[in-house]
């Protein structure tokens, strides 16, 4: 994410204090790809894994696992450019999965207990549509810089897959929510009606507790809009 702010730091210094255009005004709408990456804790996934081997009567001796916090994303926006300074936006927005790999060797507590191997997925994602205003400051013709404020009504997801390598189920938890987010950009306008996008954003405490997984998420975003 690191790379994100000092690209737009570097593009924003640039483009020096040019003459600034006016701004196309009205409507737009675009699609965006995301790097993103969550600040979930492992301990949390690990520890969701043993609660379910025990609830299936299943005792780990011993346990191989991965977790993988970064992910791919995208999204899409539709917006209403208002002035030269001020812009209103709404889209759907994904922020990625959470994954948690466990393959475990142990003992099942039946009768007689029997030496099993029992493997699990762990998987986690928020969703939603994000509500934004854009307070933009135009450098130059093509070049703009620009923050974001707005909301995420985001929907949250957990889902399980246990197996024991004969039968499987699958657990699924829902919950939905209202996550602020901010972001910084800087914004090349191509042919008139193009805008390319370079943008680090942040969504606070994205997903819910119910769901297993609260926490920030870090984005470094590419959008391209074309206006009406």
């Amino acid at each position: 994410m690191r790379v994100a702010i000092i690209a737009f730091i570097v593009l924003a210094g640039s483009v020096g204090a040019g003459t600034a255009g006016a701004a196309q005004t009205g409507i737009y709408a675009g699609i965006s790809y995301a790097m993103v990456e969550k600040d979930s804790l492992r301990s949390d996934y690990e520890a969701e894994a043993r609660a379910i081997y025990e609830a299936f009567g299943f005792s780990p001796q011993t346990t191989t696992g991965s977790f993988d916090a970064k992910d791919s994303s995208y999204g899409f926006v539709v917006g209403w450019r208002l002035t030269e300074h001020i812009a209103l936006e709404g889209g759907y927005l994904d922020l990625g999965d959470v994954v948690y790999k466990d393959r475990s060797s142990g003992v099942f507590n039946g009768n007689p207990p029997t030496q099993e191997n029992w493997a699990q997925n762990v998987e986690t994602s928020t969703s939603g549509i994000a509500l934004c205003a854009l307070a933009i400051l135009p450098l130059s013709y093509r070049w703009e810089i620009f923050l974001r404020g707005g909301a995420l009504i985001s929907n949250s997801e957990e889902s399980v897959f246990i197996t024991d390598g004969i039968g499987s189920e699958k657990l699924r938890a829902t919950q939905s929510g209202f996550d602020l987010l901010a972001g910084a950009g800087v914004s090349f306008s191509l042919a008139e009606i193009y805008n390319i996008r370079l943008e680090y954003g942040r969504v606070f405490d994205a997903g819910d507790d119910s769901t297993l997984d609260e926490a920030d998420v870090d984005m470094a975003t590419l959008n391209v809009t074309v206006s009406f």
